[in-house]
């Protein structure tokens, strides 16, 4: 067998964005909601390497550093693999030369041998990103009611995001991440009302909110959001109505809503350590498209 040789990526884009497209083929044919694409190249990172076998390109990898966490990234384009193995090699040049310690990764959630790839290079699963068809489905009864939020609602919003952060700090989670002043969140929520790719429910037991759900409007153009696609960017419930159906209700509501507005597809993202979140949205239907890998070197 030809040995490994490996190039810069800028000699060889064309030969990478085929390697992408098949990978991208096998994605859609195991989970037809992708969004179509035809130019593969304009998805490949600014630099990285091949793998070549003989002349034939096998692997490529290619990302970006994160300067403010001080973690290198390889994104949703970042590899793609005929001879999966060769990644080893690749992440082996690279990863020696970054000088940083943090890296993230995502991967096909279909494709099993390049996720064994990167298992076998230490890294873990730490997120989720899932979708699933719209459909009108059954509102259940709540004993309270579900309506848009709105600008009166601020103080009790506020109170969601804080029981997330604090929920997604929790074992086993243990994100490290702290709530912004209430002041900033209250400064972005200003700025809520007047855009229509933010769309916010809460759930009332008629004294006070007891969950809230968000809807985003989230941008075409990678190789992850399909088209008419409608994304669930947030959800949280009240920790002593856990189990009442506040958060089913909500879901059912948005998910009735997003097919009344005419989306074809709904996605969703959530920390595969979160216990709540990763089993809450593969019950609602929500199947994963694409997996987070981390790899922290102590």
């Amino acid at each position: 067998m030809a040995s490994l040789e490996i190039h810069p990526l800028s000699e060889l884009r064309a030969e990478a964005a085929g390697l992408l497209a098949e990978r991208f083929a096998r994605q859609r044919a195991a989970e037809p909601l992708l969004p179509e694409v035809d130019d593969f190249a304009a998805h490949l990172p600014a630099d990285g390497h091949v793998a070549t076998r003989g002349g034939t390109a096998v692997a490529y990898l290619g990302g970006a550093m994160d300067e403010e966490q001080q973690m290198f990234r390889w994104q949703f384009g970042g590899h793609a693999a005929g001879e999966p193995e060769a990644l080893r090699d690749l992440f082996a040049l690279q990863a020696g030369e970054l000088g940083v310690s943090r890296f993230m990764l995502t991967v096909p959630a279909s494709d099993r041998e390049l996720i064994d790839v990167w298992f076998r290079l230490a890294f873990g699963c730490q997120a989720v990103w899932a979708v699933r068809e719209i459909a009108p489905v059954e509102q259940r009864e709540f004993a309270g009611t579900i309506r848009p939020a709105a600008p009166e609602d601020v103080d009790e919003l506020i109170d969601f995001e804080e029981i997330l952060y604090a929920h997604q700090g929790d074992s086993p989670s243990f994100s490290g991440f702290t709530m912004p002043p209430r002041d900033e969140v209250r400064k972005e929520f200003d700025e809520v009302w007047g855009d229509d790719s933010y769309i916010p429910f809460v759930a009332s037991d008629g004294e006070r909110l007891v969950g809230m759900l968000a809807l985003y409007r989230r941008p075409e153009g990678d190789l992850r959001v399909p088209a008419n696609n409608i994304d669930l960017a947030f959800a949280a419930t009240r920790g002593d109505v856990r189990g009442s159906g506040a958060g089913l209700a909500l879901t059912e509501f948005a998910l009735n809503w997003a097919h009344e507005h005419g989306f074809r597809s709904m996605t969703v993202d959530w920390r595969s350590v979160n216990l709540l979140s990763s089993r809450f949205w593969t019950k609602r239907g929500f199947r994963p498209q694409y997996l987070r890998l981390y790899r922290a070197v102590p």
